[in-house]
Protein backbone atom coordinates (compact mmCIF):
# COMPACT_ATOMS: atom_id res chain seq x y z
CA UNK A 1 0.00 0.00 0.00
CA UNK A 2 1.64 3.18 -0.67
CA UNK A 3 -0.92 5.67 0.98
CA UNK A 4 -0.19 6.29 4.67
CA UNK A 5 -2.50 4.30 7.02
CA UNK A 6 -4.40 6.05 10.11
CA UNK A 7 -3.68 3.56 12.59
CA UNK A 8 -5.50 3.47 15.97
CA UNK A 9 -4.46 1.25 18.66
CA UNK A 10 -5.92 0.57 21.98
CA UNK A 11 -3.35 -1.33 24.28
CA UNK A 12 -2.12 -1.20 27.32
CA UNK A 13 0.93 -3.66 27.30
CA UNK A 14 3.52 -1.63 25.98
CA UNK A 15 5.49 -4.77 25.04
CA UNK A 16 2.55 -5.60 22.80
CA UNK A 17 2.88 -2.51 21.00
CA UNK A 18 6.57 -2.45 20.77
CA UNK A 19 5.84 -5.57 18.70
CA UNK A 20 2.81 -4.30 17.08
CA UNK A 21 5.07 -1.22 15.28
CA UNK A 22 7.44 -3.47 14.87
CA UNK A 23 5.13 -6.02 12.65
CA UNK A 24 3.72 -3.08 10.92
CA UNK A 25 7.35 -1.57 9.64
CA UNK A 26 8.12 -5.17 8.78
CA UNK A 27 5.35 -5.37 6.60
CA UNK A 28 7.01 -1.57 4.70
CA UNK A 29 3.38 -0.16 5.52
CA UNK A 30 3.91 3.67 5.79
CA UNK A 31 1.57 4.49 8.75
CA UNK A 32 0.48 6.89 11.29
CA UNK A 33 0.16 5.38 15.06
CA UNK A 34 -2.20 6.92 17.75
CA UNK A 35 -2.01 4.75 20.57
CA UNK A 36 -4.00 4.90 23.68
CA UNK A 37 -3.19 3.09 27.01
CA UNK A 38 -6.93 2.41 28.84
CA UNK A 39 -10.31 2.03 27.47
CA UNK A 40 -11.24 5.66 28.70
CA UNK A 41 -8.81 7.28 26.90
CA UNK A 42 -9.96 5.12 23.88
CA UNK A 43 -13.32 5.82 24.01
CA UNK A 44 -12.20 9.85 24.38
CA UNK A 45 -10.26 9.32 21.57
CA UNK A 46 -12.73 8.14 19.19
CA UNK A 47 -15.05 10.70 20.10
CA UNK A 48 -12.65 13.26 19.02
CA UNK A 49 -12.43 11.36 16.02
CA UNK A 50 -16.13 11.25 15.16
CA UNK A 51 -16.40 14.90 16.06
CA UNK A 52 -13.93 15.23 13.08
CA UNK A 53 -15.25 13.20 11.13
CA UNK A 54 -12.05 11.34 10.21
CA UNK A 55 -12.10 7.94 10.70
CA UNK A 56 -8.88 5.64 10.97
CA UNK A 57 -7.63 3.80 8.55
CA UNK A 58 -7.61 0.80 10.99
CA UNK A 59 -8.50 0.13 14.60
CA UNK A 60 -6.07 -2.45 15.93
CA UNK A 61 -8.38 -3.41 19.79
CA UNK A 62 -7.08 -5.32 22.58
CA UNK A 63 -9.75 -7.15 24.77
CA UNK A 64 -8.05 -6.37 27.76
CA UNK A 65 -7.99 -3.03 28.59
CA UNK A 66 -8.15 -1.36 31.93
CA UNK A 67 -11.05 0.79 32.91
CA UNK A 68 -13.07 0.18 29.34
CA UNK A 69 -13.51 -3.10 28.02
CA UNK A 70 -12.57 -4.00 24.06
CA UNK A 71 -16.11 -5.51 23.97
CA UNK A 72 -17.63 -1.97 25.17
CA UNK A 73 -15.00 -0.48 22.80
CA UNK A 74 -16.44 -2.21 20.15
CA UNK A 75 -19.72 -1.66 20.33
CA UNK A 76 -19.42 1.33 20.65
CA UNK A 77 -17.75 1.73 17.18
CA UNK A 78 -19.94 -0.18 15.89
CA UNK A 79 -23.07 2.23 16.65
CA UNK A 80 -21.31 5.47 15.63
CA UNK A 81 -22.23 6.60 12.23
CA UNK A 82 -18.55 7.80 11.59
CA UNK A 83 -17.00 4.59 12.69
CA UNK A 84 -19.36 1.69 12.04
CA UNK A 85 -17.86 1.08 8.38
CA UNK A 86 -13.92 1.19 9.98
CA UNK A 87 -12.20 -1.92 9.90
CA UNK A 88 -11.54 -3.32 13.58
CA UNK A 89 -8.82 -6.43 13.92
CA UNK A 90 -9.08 -7.37 17.81
CA UNK A 91 -6.04 -8.24 19.46
CA UNK A 92 -6.11 -10.80 22.66
CA UNK A 93 -4.38 -13.49 24.30
CA UNK A 94 -7.91 -14.95 24.82
CA UNK A 95 -8.83 -17.69 22.22
CA UNK A 96 -12.15 -18.02 24.26
CA UNK A 97 -14.98 -19.09 22.00
CA UNK A 98 -16.90 -16.43 23.66
CA UNK A 99 -14.63 -13.65 22.93
CA UNK A 100 -14.65 -14.89 19.11
CA UNK A 101 -18.49 -15.23 19.21
CA UNK A 102 -19.03 -11.81 20.84
CA UNK A 103 -16.62 -10.19 18.13
CA UNK A 104 -17.88 -11.54 15.23
CA UNK A 105 -21.40 -10.52 16.12
CA UNK A 106 -19.98 -7.16 15.84
CA UNK A 107 -18.67 -7.67 12.70
CA UNK A 108 -15.04 -7.95 13.11
CA UNK A 109 -12.66 -7.90 9.99
CA UNK A 110 -9.73 -10.24 11.69
CA UNK A 111 -9.49 -11.61 15.21
CA UNK A 112 -5.43 -11.93 15.76
CA UNK A 113 -4.67 -13.88 18.97
CA UNK A 114 -1.12 -12.83 20.25
CA UNK A 115 1.48 -15.32 19.77
CA UNK A 116 4.11 -15.89 22.06
CA UNK A 117 6.75 -16.05 18.65
CA UNK A 118 7.92 -13.11 17.17
CA UNK A 119 7.76 -14.71 13.76
CA UNK A 120 4.13 -15.29 14.54
CA UNK A 121 3.56 -11.87 15.48
CA UNK A 122 5.14 -10.03 12.42
CA UNK A 123 2.23 -11.81 10.67
CA UNK A 124 -0.19 -8.60 11.94
CA UNK A 125 1.73 -6.50 9.61
CA UNK A 126 0.94 -8.52 6.38
CA UNK A 127 -2.87 -8.81 8.30
CA UNK A 128 -3.34 -5.24 8.69
CA UNK A 129 -2.20 -4.35 5.21
CA UNK A 130 -5.05 -7.01 3.91
CA UNK A 131 -7.75 -5.39 6.00
CA UNK A 132 -6.92 -2.37 4.81
CA UNK A 133 -6.57 -2.77 1.06
CA UNK A 134 -10.43 -4.79 1.17
CA UNK A 135 -11.89 -2.05 3.35
CA UNK A 136 -10.95 0.67 0.80
CA UNK A 137 -12.73 0.46 -1.69
CA UNK A 138 -15.66 -0.17 0.29
CA UNK A 139 -14.65 3.41 1.84
CA UNK A 140 -14.27 5.05 -1.61
CA UNK A 141 -17.92 3.94 -3.00
CA UNK A 142 -19.07 5.12 0.40
CA UNK A 143 -18.16 8.47 -0.19
CA UNK A 144 -19.39 8.67 -3.58
CA UNK A 145 -22.75 7.59 -3.17
CA UNK A 146 -22.78 10.70 -0.44
CA UNK A 147 -21.48 12.99 -3.35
Amino acid sequence: MSEELRIFLAEDNPADAFLIKQALSSANLQFNLCRVEDGEAALRALEKVEREKAPPSVILLDLNLPKISGHELLARVRNSEQLRATPVIVLTSSDSPDDRARTAALKISHYFRKPSDFKEFLRLGKIVERVCRNAAPKRHDEGLAGA
